[in-house]
């Protein structure tokens, strides 16, 4: 089964992961990637490259199809597309220390995140947001 780490709106207790992933996923464990977060003016985060750790969720979908519902609502067309996001695989560093390659989206345009967006220096949105 696929396995994605999300980081924003696509978490637990947020808008996305109610309209796409609840009821979709087989299993939920926390984990973090190394990058940079900033909190876009849009009101949604991004991710770039970086060494900080990034906090999220690892979900393991039921549906294999749902990484094409993912993909759209990430602005993801394809390599080599003109895309918001991309997605990889990431290595991923799981709550009890294991580590795993899973897929992962991040922003593409860089120095528009870093000049436009806030830096989140702890690299959890979810705790940005609750703030």
């Amino acid at each position: 089964m696929e396995k994605i780490f999300v980081y924003g709106s696509l978490r637990q207790d947020f808008w996305n992961y109610d309209k796409v992933l609840k009821n979709r996923v087989c299993h939920i464990e926390q984990g973090t990637i190394k990058g940079s977060m900033y909190h876009l003016p849009a009101g949604y985060p991004a991710v770039i490259s970086g060494t900080d750790d990034i906090h999220g969720e690892v979900m393991t979908m039921s549906q294999h199809k749902l990484l094409k519902s993912l993909d759209f609502l990430e602005g993801y067309l394809g390599e080599g597309q003109d895309n918001l996001y991309v997605r990889r695989k990431h290595k991923i560093v799981l709550e009890d220390g294991r580590q795993e390659w899973c897929w992962a989206y991040t922003y593409v345009n860089e120095k528009e995140a870093q000049k436009e967006g806030e830096y989140i220096h702890h690299g959890d949105w979810k705790a940005f947001m609750h703030k």
